[in-house]
């Protein structure tokens, strides 16, 4: 009784999601080394303005999220072998979104760090982050089907990023129809990953003591 199309559906749901779940040991790679050994703070005393140390290591993460998005494209062709027509993936369009989503989670995680004080909360992290931001990212739904049966939520999950991410990697996979709008998409995930870069470098700022 599923549409002939719900297996990809999902899988441009778990590439959107890959790097989300990657979030959380990405966050405990950060917030450990503030309470601890602190090598971000050696970082911090080079010769280079202090938010590109911060940069680099959302670029480490950049690439990870990049590489784990990919590997979803080979797994779900095995998972779903003739369910999944490699040729009618819009590739360009794949990339882009792969590459701009990646480039949101390297900066979220900047912000997520910020605000999580110490290693006793990483638990927020899940709560807080992850679960809200994947359970209403439209993993299960399109946004216009979600629309269609409660709008008054539908567009107050606007403000969710995730919402954002998987309708852009639904159109480079199932086409434009049925989802949001593929270029105000990417516009609204580049506004999301720049607004937390900023909060992220603010917040690590206040946190670290950093000139």
């Amino acid at each position: 009784g599923l549409a002939v199309d719900f297996g990809v559906f999902q899988l441009g749901g778990l590439i959107a999601a890959a790097g989300l779940f990657e979030l959380y040991a990405n966050t405990v790679d950060l917030v450990s080394d503030f309470e601890g050994d602190r090598v971000i703070s050696y970082n911090l005393t080079l010769a280079i303005p202090s938010w590109v140390a911060i940069a680099s290591k959302a670029a480490c993460y950049f690439i990870i999220y990049t590489i784990l998005a990919l590997l979803m494209i080979p797994i779900g062709k095995l998972c779903l072998w003739n369910q999944f027509d490699l040729t009618l993936v819009d590739y360009p369009k794949l990339f882009l979104s792969i590459l701009v989503l990646s480039g949101f989670y390297a900066c979220f995680v900047l912000w997520v760090a910020s605000m999580i004080t110490n290693m006793a909360k990483m638990g927020n992290v899940w709560s807080r982050f992850i679960f809200p931001m994947w359970f209403l990212g439209g993993f299960q739904f399109s946004w216009i089907a979600f629309y269609k049966t409660l709008p008054a939520i539908a567009l107050i999950n606007l403000i969710n990023p995730m919402i954002y991410i998987t309708e852009a990697v639904r159109v480079a996979l199932l086409g434009q129809e049925g989802f949001i709008n593929f270029w105000a998409c990417l516009l609204a995930i580049i506004i999301f990953a720049a607004l937390s870069f900023y909060l992220g470098i603010m917040g690590l700022k206040k946190r670290l003591d950093f000139i």
